[in-house]
């Protein structure tokens, strides 16, 4: 298996031919001193460094400033909501997290049995169509 260095160079290229190595930050189009953003921050989801859909290209103004997802709140759930809006099938680590929970509850209740349903589909569909590194 290739190394977490190597998963990431690759992951950041193909992030590179998605984002065209300009900043994605609204209104701004800034392809200088660009930086890659873990929307889901590496130290909450180890499993998830290198996968692109979790990756955004950031000018270092947007990345590290005050309108940066490191420093706003408000720019940290954009993020979320656009990884959303661009990959809907993208399962975050609070799902995966949930998805566990309710296995564990599955017998207890049929609302928890739908949840887990759903969840276990979005879980099909992450595997089939997130982007390979």
């Amino acid at each position: 298996m290739p190394s977490l260095s190597t998963l990431l160079q690759y992951a950041y290229k193909k992030v590179d031919e998605r984002d065209q190595g300009v900043c994605q930050h609204p209104g701004c189009c800034s392809s200088y001193k660009v930086d890659h953003h873990h929307i889901e921050f590496r130290s909450e989801a180890r499993d998830r460094v290198a996968c692109v859909e979790n990756i955004v290209t950031l000018c270092q103004v947007h990345h590290h400033g005050k309108e940066g997802p490191h420093e706003s709140a408000l720019w940290r759930e954009y993020w979320k909501q656009w990884q959303r809006e661009k990959y809907p099938y993208y399962m975050s680590k609070i799902e995966q997290n949930e998805l566990e929970r309710l296995r564990l509850k599955r017998f207890i209740d049929q609302r928890i049995l739908l949840r887990l349903d759903e969840l276990e589909e979005k879980r099909r569909v992450w595997e089939e169509c997130k982007i390979a590194v």
